[in-house]
């Protein structure tokens, strides 16, 4: 059975099981029956396993082992977009774990080298230990394989607080299992429970040609089309640096390749170390569908950008954005609010730094910082915020409707979030949106975007007349 056809399987027998495994009160796993045993996090921290990772917290588990060469790097990759999703609630409401099967090979360091390479934000730890921790623990979980080949791919819930439990996947629709995530603990996502479960797959509309499907469940976790390297490269302009024999047949059988000695699977295996990429079991046919999905998808994302709604909006000065400002120049554009913690404020300072390494390069582009949260960033609010980042980054803000217009132009999300506290907060989207000169995408920048390759986009826009 090829990978793709395990994926959806597994998928498949989670979304029609769903099993909670505390149908009784009496067989609840709570802390007489999870262990406590001590853990070691990939950054070095120890944890008492049940009192400091599960008691008071929603938890999604995944067991791994960083050598596993198929199904762990895609399920994991796949974790990595479900991370995207949650936004604010990853680290604060959910949190991820991923425990290794092979806590021998696995140190500390090596799954420090692992969350590194799939992107692991706060609040997704992966876990090590002695192995007689490791295994008392994957044992009570219900992950009681005998070899490392056998171990179980799909995902533990935990709602620690009312000690359910129950299995799920990461390789079906990752909205039905934000859904699910959600109705653990309603009231914390302001959200009604997910309803449904036990009926079946929900059916995900395709609108593209054929191999969207093998893209979504197989590729987009570790790829993006113009968004930046992942856990592998970016595929935008893949048919012009590779030929599509080459293409077809790495695709189709990577590990055949990479054993030839092919010295182009080898300059990926240098520059991408961590994790390579796995035998999906794909004909050379589909592998021909998916490149042509993929140049499908780079021709979509060159799109034209309606620039007409950022006229509408305000500068901290109180005034509307001049279309002098942003015509015939090239953008990169972030939506957030003044009072997020942490990626709003790291976003800020990075963009900060690039203009500075730009020197007076930087005043060819338009940093453009779009508040998410009019009602408390006024422009005067703006101005003060500001005034910590380089002056040539300029906030907006506008009513509710041209933030609405502005974030849809682009394609960009955001939600009101209210916490139990009454705090307010915004789930949204954490790109920087690249536009050239004529107002085309030309890509998209996150945390995850490495430096130097995001100040190789913003010369090659620069430098474009």
């Amino acid at each position: 059975m090829s990978l793709v056809a395990r994926m959806l399987k597994a998928a498949a027998v989670a979304a029609l099981l769903l099993l909670s495994l505390a149908a009784a009160h009496a067989a609840r796993w709570g802390k007489d029956y999870v262990p406590n045993l001590a853990v070691v996090a990939h950054d070095g921290t120890t944890f008492n396993f049940y009192d400091d990772l599960i008691k008071d917290r929603i938890a999604v588990i995944s067991f791994i082992y960083t050598s596993c060469s198929e199904i762990c790097p895609v399920a994991t990759a796949r974790l990595s977009q479900l991370q995207e999703k949650l936004g604010a609630h990853m680290g604060r409401d959910v949190f991820f774990y991923s425990i290794t099967v092979d806590p021998d090979t696995d140190t500390p360091e090596r799954m420090r080298d692992y969350a590194k390479a799939f992107g692991a934000g706060p609040g997704w730890l992966f876990l090590t230990g002695t192995p007689e921790h490791i295994n008392e623990i994957r044992y009570r979980l219900g992950e009681r394989s005998r070899f490392l080949g056998e171990h179980r791919n799909d995902l533990l819930l935990s709602n620690g607080p009312a000690e359910q439990w129950q299995r799920d996947s990461a390789m079906g629709d990752l909205d039905r299992l934000l859904a699910t995530i959600r109705s653990l603990d309603p009231p914390l996502f302001k959200l009604p429970a997910a309803h449904g479960r036990g009926r079946g797959l929900e059916l995900i509309e395709l609108t593209g040609p054929p191999g969207e499907t093998l893209y979504l469940k197989a590729c987009a976790g570790c790829h993006t089309i113009g968004e930046g390297n992942r856990v592998g490269p970016d595929l935008a302009g893949v048919t012009a640096r590779r030929s599509r024999q080459w293409l077809t047949k790495f695709i189709a059988n990577p590990t055949k390749v990479r054993a030839s000695k092919d010295a182009t699977a080898l300059e990926l295996m240098a520059k991408f170390p961590t994790v390579r990429m796995p035998s999906i079991g794909v004909s050379e046919r589909e592998a021909a569908d998916l490149i042509a999905y993929i140049e499908f998808r780079q021709a979509q994302a060159h799109r034209q950008i309606a620039l007409a709604p950022l006229l509408a909006l305000t500068t901290p000065n109180g005034e509307r954005l001049a279309a002098a400002e942003i015509e015939g120049r090239p953008l990169a554009v972030a939506f957030g609010f003044t009072h997020c913690p942490d990626v709003c404020p790291t976003t800020l300072i990075d963009w900060s730094n690039e203009l500075a390494a730009l020197g007076a390069d930087g005043d060819r582009l338009k940093v453009l910082f779009i508040s998410v949260d009019p009602e408390r960033d006024t422009p005067a609010a703006l101005k003060s915020y500001m005034t910590a980042f380089d002056p040539r980054i300029t906030a907006l803000t506008g009513s509710a409707g041209d933030i609405a217009a502005a974030a849809a132009a682009f394609g960009a999300h955001y939600a009101k979030v209210v916490g139990k506290d009454g705090s307010v907060s915004f789930d949204h989207t954490i790109k920087t949106y690249l536009l050239d000169r004529g107002g085309h995408l030309s890509g998209a920048s996150d945390h995850r975007t490495a430096a130097d390759q995001r100040r190789r986009w913003l010369k090659d826009l620069i430098a474009q007349e």
